[in-house]
């Protein structure tokens, strides 16, 4: 089985970087890699509402910080070959990877079971975004378990 294109979430914690290299493993050397991180859409209306920062503000911040990361998860690879692209969006992480996925016809999503937010209530009544992501996607998805 060849896999051209494969979409990976990213929060940056140790577990999704080790979807990312995942992902790399599996897709062709031609294929295509793409490390998306949703800036929570939910996390920004709170800290705007007790006043910390103006959510168009704190957006961009987020932005250029993930950006930032991103590209230096890029450029420390020791090859060219996949091809890593990035991502940024902001709004519900489940849906925003599900909606990247489909209207880029990725044909797989390779995320990790836990990143930075642990299990919440939210998570037990409603399911953690990996959860989400893997009752509604439309392609394969594989999840990494966490180390340890």
């Amino acid at each position: 089985m060849k896999i051209n294109d494969i979409l990976v979430p990213v929060d940056f914690s140790p577990n999704s970087m080790k979807a990312a290299e995942f992902a790399l493993s599996l897709v062709d050397p031609e294929g295509e890699v793409c490390l998306l991180h949703v800036i929570d859409s939910d996390f920004i209306e709170r800290v705007s509402e007790e006043g910390f920062s103006e959510a168009e503000q704190a957006i961009e911040r987020l932005r250029e910080s993930a950006e930032k990361r991103l590209g230096e998860i890029v450029s420390s690879r020791e090859s060219d070959r996949p091809e890593i692209d990035i991502m940024v969006v902001v709004g519900k992480p489940f849906a925003e990877i599900l909606r990247v996925a489909n209207d880029l016809f990725f044909e797989m999503i390779v995320l990790s079971t836990r990143g930075r937010r642990q299990s919440s209530i939210e998570d037990v009544l409603f399911g953690s975004t990996a959860d989400k992501v893997l009752r509604a996607a439309r392609i394969p998805v594989i999840c990494i378990p966490p180390t340890g």
